[in-house]
This record gives C-alpha cells, structure tokens and sequence, in this order.
C-alpha cells in the first residue's frame, strides 16, 4: 500500500516558483480532502538566532565574526526543519519550503555532522569557550535544540518523506537535474518528483518552436523515471488552481524514490580495497573523484 507523504520538502533555482509551488499544493492538497499545512519559520529562526548570538558573545566573537557564525549554522534551514517536524502534529502532510536548493543541500551536510553538543554547531573553539560561559539556562536550550533537530533529521531521512525539486523548461534544465539530483545522492537522498513550472499549453499563441521545446521537457523528465507535476504558464486564477490540484494529486501518487544504499568497501585477496559509492541516476561524465591530503573526494556536477 502506498504510504501519503506526511512532508513534503520544495526546493528549487531562484525564480522557479518553489514558493508559489508551496502554497499552490497546499491548497492542492486540501482540495484532495488532505489537511494540510504551510511551515512557518518565523518564530523558530528568531528563537535560534537569538541562542546563537548568545553564545557567540559568551565566547568573546566580535559582530563580524558572530555573522560569520550565523551562516556557518544555517538557521533559517535548521528552523525550518525543526518547524516542519513540530508542524507534523497539526495535519496529515507538512509543506516545507526549503528555498534555493543549494541552501537546502548545505542543511543536509549540516544535518549528517556529528551534533552531540554545541561545539557540533559553531567552530569548535568558539563552541567550547561558549560552554564554559554559558549559564544553565541556556545550555539546556542547546541539548532541546540539538534534540529537536534529530528528531527533525528523522522525520527527513524517513519514507514519508518527499523532496520536490522546482525547475522551469528552459534550456540546460536536463544538466541542472542530473547535477541536483547527483548531489542530493551524496547526502543519502534523492529527488522524488519534479515540479516544472511555466509549461506552455498547445493552441495558446505561444510562439513556436520556443513553446514545443519547453513543452518537449515534460516528456524528457519523465522518461528519467521521475513523476512531473507540470504547472502552466500564466495561468488565470481558476486554471492555477486546478493545476496545482492535479500536481498535489500526481505527488500524492507517488511513491518514494529509492535512497542510495550505504557506501560499502570490497576487500581484495591481494591486500587492495574498492569503495562502491551508490549514485542512481548520475552519468558518469558527471562524477569527479581525487585526493586531497588524507581524503578522498568525489564531487557530482562541479
């Protein structure tokens, strides 16, 4: 039996509409009979802000340096993730917008680091000096924070879970994908469904061949074995709206897209090792890998 998502995770370029995306599924989905909500960021990422720049301060960082710390902790992304899981208790399908998704794919990397305290947060000297400083109160503000933000990661990393990737059908949108979707394989996830917005219908006076080539993106995407919601371009009012209803119902009736399997290291009889590195759907012009220092680095899509 197909699980519904209980999250939905939208994430895009700029200027592809993930936000309009994620109120018009919203809607989408309340016209499918699913409650459903939009998470709202905005008291969380005070409340973290407001805890971060207190330890900054009780570890002696100047203004340039606690912005500096500010960006390196993500918190609009952490507040959004710890929003989106707390929202879960309220209705049947949480809609995140998670913004640009190069930000997003930062908060992942954020998310898969070791946070067993606060110097998991900040730059570990900062972090220590601010644990040594801190009063009680705060420091029990830090372990909630670091609790609700694993609880957050479970609900990201579970098969409730989907992540909706907004582009618009415009030349080069095959490259950006197979990048997006390669680098969300490197954090352990992967793109559920797309949501291609700007389609141009037939018979609307769009100029041709320009409007054949963007609606030609559709069936491209599909072929990838990825589900489309497609969205059109300029729309009325009345049209947008059935339009997000039947994108809320192709997402509503799919499934999760397989997560690559764990990295695994093959032993060989000679004494040499092989490390198998799980990247569906990434050409394999589109992968890197080298050394540097003592690490190996293996880059998809730079």
């Amino acid at each position: 039996m197909l699980k519904r998502p209980r999250l939905l995770i939208l994430s895009g370029l700029v200027g592809a509409g993930a936000t309009r995306a994620a109120h018009g599924l919203r809607d989408g989905l309340i016209a499918h009979g699913v409650t459903s909500t939009i998470v709202d960021v905005t008291e969380k990422r005070a409340q973290i802000e407001a805890l971060v720049d207190r330890a900054s301060e009780s570890a002696g960082l100047g203004p340039f340096a606690m912005e500096l710390v500010r960006g390196l902790v993500q918190i609009d992304g952490i507040a959004g993730a710890i929003a989106a899981s707390e929202s879960s208790a309220f209705a049947e399908t949480v809609v995140w917008d998670a913004g640009e998704i190069d930000s997003f794919l930062r908060l992942l990397a954020v998310l898969g680091a070791s946070r067993a305290d606060l110097t998991g947060m900040i730059p570990p000297i900062a972090g220590l000096r601010a644990l040594q400083a801190l009063p009680p109160d705060d420091v029990i503000a830090w372990q909630r924070l670091l609790d609700s933000l694993e609880t957050a990661q479970g609900m990201i990393a579970g098969d409730s879970a989907r992540i909706l990737l907004s582009v618009e059908p415009d030349e080069g949108v095959d490259d950006v994908l197979t990048m997006r979707m390669g680098q969300l394989a490197l954090m352990r996830q992967a793109c559920d469904a797309v949501i291609l917005d700007g389609v141009p219908g037939k018979g609307e006076g769009w100029p041709e061949p320009w409007a054949e080539t963007r609606r030609n993106c559709v069936d491209r995407i599909r072929a990838r074995g990825v589900p489309v919601a497609v969205l059109p371009l300029l729309a009325d009012e009345s049209a947008d709206a059935a339009a997000f209803e039947s994108a809320a119902g192709e997402v509503l009736s799919s499934g999760q897209a397989p997560r690559p399997r764990a990295d695994r290291l093959v032993e060989h009889a000679n004494g040499g090792y092989e490390l198998h590195v799980h990247l569906p759907g990434v050409p394999a012009d589109g992968v890197r890998a080298g050394r540097i220092a003592d690490s190996l680095v293996i880059e998809v899509g730079g």
